[in-house]
């Protein structure tokens, strides 16, 4: 039997299966255990089949995880044929980060990079490449001192950062299933925001000492998707507190 899943970071779950490479991603402060298995496994039941799910692992190369060239199809082809790495391969999908607070600097920049133009370049080897990689992170900070976290650049550029901690599902908590997902996904386009719903979460972010324009406008993307999972196409001021449960 499965360790059940806090409300809120089941809420996460739900909110980011519906718009991965709009909300960023996930950052979950938890070491492995049978929690943030669950987590996990919720999050993949909720994904479309066959959803792309890659896992980066803390000590990959810029070829893997960017892309480089074929050699063998460049010679066989005569000219140079690019092969596709790990975020590429994610496209559409989730990138799962182990150990993210160990990432070096340099892995972090280029991960956040791909995260705000939803594209791969690729410029080396005799190469000019653009992959598209539309994708959101799920981060797994394991670390315990509290000097021990994943990188600001990249944490900046994840919309949840849910506890696992907080006890088991409460009563109250919705059992989403795969098909109120792909629901709220067909919604999502056509869900828009008031003027004063965007000047209230601005107004929220500021007072939360959040400098960067960022947190206001993923708490905007998270408010959609929490619209979206309603059903409604215009967000209220319910949706966003929903939403900031998640966060």
């Amino acid at each position: 039997m499965s360790t059940p899943v806090a409300a809120d970071a089941a809420l996460a779950a739900a909110l980011f299966a519906i718009d991965p490479p709009g909300l960023g991603g996930v950052l979950l402060r938890a070491r492995a255990g049978p929690e943030r298995d669950s987590w996990l496994a919720l999050l993949r039941s909720l994904l479309p089949s066959g959803t792309p799910w890659r896992r980066i692992p803390l000590a990959i190369n810029d070829t893997a995880l960017l892309g480089g060239l074929d050699l063998g199809a460049t010679l066989q082809a005569g000219q140079p044929v690019a092969r596709q790495g790990a975020l590429a391969q994610a496209d559409g999908g989730v990138v799962l980060l182990a150990m993210a607070e160990r990432i070096e600097a340099g892995t972090a920049a280029r991960l956040a990079a791909v995260l705000d133009t939803h594209t791969v370049r690729l410029e080396r080897d005799g190469l000019a490449v653009l992959h598209p990689a539309r994708f959101g992170v799920v981060a797994l900070d394991e670390g315990i001192e509290d000097d021990e976290r994943p990188r600001a650049a990249l944490v900046d550029r994840l919309a949840f950062q849910p506890s696992l901690a907080v006890g088991p599902a409460s009563g109250d908590a919705v059992a989403w299933q795969p098909a109120d997902i792909a629901a709220a996904r067909a919604v999502l386009p056509r869900v828009t925001a008031s003027d004063a719903v965007l000047q209230a979460l601005c107004a929220a972010a500021d007072a939360l000492g959040v400098a960067s324009m960022r947190g206001a406008w993923l708490a905007l993307r998270a408010a959609r998707a929490a619209a979206a999972l309603a059903g409604e196409t215009q967000v209220r001021e319910e949706h966003a507190a929903l939403a900031a449960r998640a966060r």
